[in-house]
């Protein structure tokens, strides 16, 4: 198989989950696309290197590696509004406007978690990684996986039980 065309199967089976992933780190659409495009050109400067683990867990360690670069630079820079983002309108069935409105939700509580905490809920809770998969992405320890979680849930239900 040709590298052009596996390039092209890896982007189009995960384009969608990395650019949710890089968004939700980013909490803007405009970074998340030059992430996107960042995290590809590094996926096709490294293809020939790929020592054939599993893609997504590989595309995602990329993808955090430069969202942490951009999280550097942007630190330096003042703090910009956040943006309202809405992922793709559904149908308009009840049920799922009511699903993904709950997502939306989550996703806008997970947002307000330090970053650490923030990238690991969302790599376990939201794309399904395991423990070990996360502590791969990230350089942490499986402990430090394990225990950011566990504090990052907690914060959630904190936050959840004294909204209600």
């Amino acid at each position: 198989m040709a590298p052009k065309h596996h390039f092209e199967e890896i982007y189009e089976q995960h384009m969608h989950d990395l650019f949710r992933y890089l968004l939700s780190l980013t909490r803007r659409k405009e970074a998340a696309e030059d992430l996107m495009q960042e995290t590809f050109y590094r996926v096709l400067l490294h293809l020939e290197t790929y020592s054939g683990e599993e893609v997504k867990p590989w595309l995602f360690k990329i993808a955090y590696h430069a969202f942490i670069d951009w999280y550097r630079k942007e630190k330096k820079r003042p703090t910009v509004e956040l943006e309202e983002w809405h992922f793709s309108p559904q149908p308009s069935a009840e049920e799922k406007v009511f699903v993904q409105d709950e997502i939306n939700t989550w996703l806008s509580e997970v947002s307000s978690l330090p970053e650490p905490k923030r990238n690991i809920v969302l790599l376990r809770d939201y794309h399904g990684f395991t423990y070990e998969e996360i502590a791969g992405m990230t350089g942490f320890t499986l402990a430090k996986v394990k225990m950011a979680l566990y504090r990052g849930r907690q914060q959630l239900k904190k936050r959840k039980e004294e909204n209600v």
